[in-house]
């Protein structure tokens, strides 16, 4: 409470120094301006038209114009970006810290929250899958009318899990994972499976026959946690691994 009424009381008073700055800088280039415009005025009517001496008024008053004017801007100019400047990095830090303060309140919900805890996961039960592949070999599984076909027909969203008939786990295969396969199976990139069409591609030759990015999407796509797990613990799994995207509660 200390800290924050002498902060108020600062900020006060940078407030009212930057106030009578501007207030009082204005005034006194208003009373320069008027006092070089009257003595340029009368110089010029003692001069009587004598070009000599207009010329000599016509200078002392751009003399005194010139070096007047850099100085109190220069100060006004000073004073004000300090203050500024100041506010500006207290605004910024304090952002900083309410920007971390918020990762922290993040972390410290994710670590209260548990797997198990009602409508956080989907079980296992709510989750479609093509069962007609489930004990298929992956020589077997063909892509396009298995993998691709399926989840095109059965809008089953986005990614495709793949279980045994004892429902243990297999893969999850992503559709933006097969469509990254066709573009560079169409492009040849994969001279392993040059003279093939898609149609007769399978699992199996994504896995052996394309790269290890492929392979790595495919094998290592999943995570896993127990189900006394925290939400904190299966986002770790996520950020553990670039090609993890999925964490199935066992």
């Amino acid at each position: 409470m200390a800290e924050d009424i002498l902060t108020s009381d600062d900020e006060k008073l940078r407030g009212s120094i930057a106030t009578n700055v501007l207030r009082y800088g204005t005034i006194t280039l208003a009373i320069v301006a008027a006092i070089i415009i009257i003595a340029g005025i009368s110089l010029f009517f003692i001069a009587k038209g004598d070009p000599p001496n207009t010329e000599k008024a016509t200078n002392l008053i751009t003399n005194v114009f010139h070096s007047l004017l850099p100085v109190i801007a220069t100060w006004v100019g000073t004073v004000i970006a300090f203050y500024f400047g100041k506010a500006n990095f207290e605004a910024a830090s304090k952002s900083a810290q309410e920007f971390v303060k918020q990762i922290t309140n993040s972390d410290e919900k994710l670590k209260a929250t548990k797997v198990a805890d009602k409508d956080v996961m989907r079980l296992l039960s709510e989750i479609k899958y093509n069962t007609d592949i489930a004990d298929k070999a992956d020589k077997d599984i063909m892509v396009q009318n298995d993998l691709l076909d399926f989840i095109d027909t059965n809008e089953k969203g986005e990614r495709l899990p793949i279980f045994n008939s004892k429902k243990i786990f297999r893969y999850v295969i992503h559709e933006s994972t097969l469509n990254e396969f066709v573009r560079k199976f169409s492009n040849q990139k994969y001279s392993a499976l040059t003279g093939k069409k898609i149609d007769e591609i399978t699992l199996e030759d994504l896995l052996n026959n394309t790269d290890e990015e492929m392979k790595n999407k495919l094998i290592n796509s999943a995570g896993f946690v127990s189900k006394t797990a925290t939400l904190y613990e299966a986002n770790q799994k996520l950020k553990a691994n670039k090609y993890c995207q999925d964490v199935f509660v066992t």
